[in-house]
């Protein structure tokens, strides 16, 4: 899709923003959230890794000095966005399990089910990036983070960390990218499906699929 040029809008940040420093100022939100809105809007027309920096910046409306002080590309602008929904996910899906108050397969299908409201969020974004294999950068990132996941319940709950050979962090590593793969693969799977997609399959596959061990606790 061609897109009329649009004037980069010089929005000066202050010089003291670091990891280190306090909130971003309303100018600075201001620029982030252009930006987080320009990659959306691009990783939904075409895979993230075909999104120049120039396209980035012209779509937000920033200059590139500017986009620098936020982010190295716009595959990390677009992580920023993605994982702060889907540490949330994360923590629903931890907190339920460590609760052990639910059935395992119920575990599952409510975490699948915010996994789902966040896929279709952003159908498009998913779609054009997930279906056919298009964007591997997309893949690895969702490929990370359920890594961490899985990791994460693990470190926190040890009888949950299967038995083998090898140590623990081994085991620990093995079983957390096996898992995380997995379900990226569910997802993938769903995505193919002609819209309107049902959910149930989704959940469907993951409580049948996706192992009952993650979850030692469970009744």
């Amino acid at each position: 899709m061609n897109r009329p040029p649009v004037p980069p809008h010089d929005d000066p940040e202050p010089t003291e923003e670091t990891e280190a420093a306090p909130p971003l100022d309303v100018r600075a939100r201001r620029t982030r959230d252009r930006l987080r809105e320009a990659v959306l809007r691009l990783s939904a027309e075409r895979p993230v890794e075909e999104v120049a920096v120039a396209d980035l910046v012209r779509e937000a409306r920033v200059n590139r000095t500017t986009f620098y002080k936020h982010a190295t590309s716009p595959a990390q602008v677009l992580e920023q966005v993605l994982y702060e929904e889907l540490d949330r996910v994360r923590a629903v899906w931890i907190t339920d399990v460590l609760a052990a108050e639910l059935p395992v397969h119920e575990i599952w299908a409510r975490a699948s089910g915010v996994l789902l409201d966040h896929l279709e969020r952003y159908d498009a974004l998913y779609t054009a990036g997930l279906v056919g294999h298009r964007s591997a950068v997309l893949h690895r990132l969702l490929v990370e983070h359920f890594t961490v996941s899985v990791a994460t319940l693990l470190a926190r709950d040890p009888r949950a960390v299967p038995d083998g050979e090898g140590s623990v962090a081994w085991r620990v590593e093995a079983a957390s990218r096996f898992m995380a793969h997995g379900e990226v693969g569910i997802a993938e799977a769903w995505l193919s499906l002609p819209a309107p997609r049902e959910r149930r399959l989704f959940v469907s596959a993951a409580t049948v699929l996706l192992p009952s061990w993650l979850a030692p606790g469970a009744p």
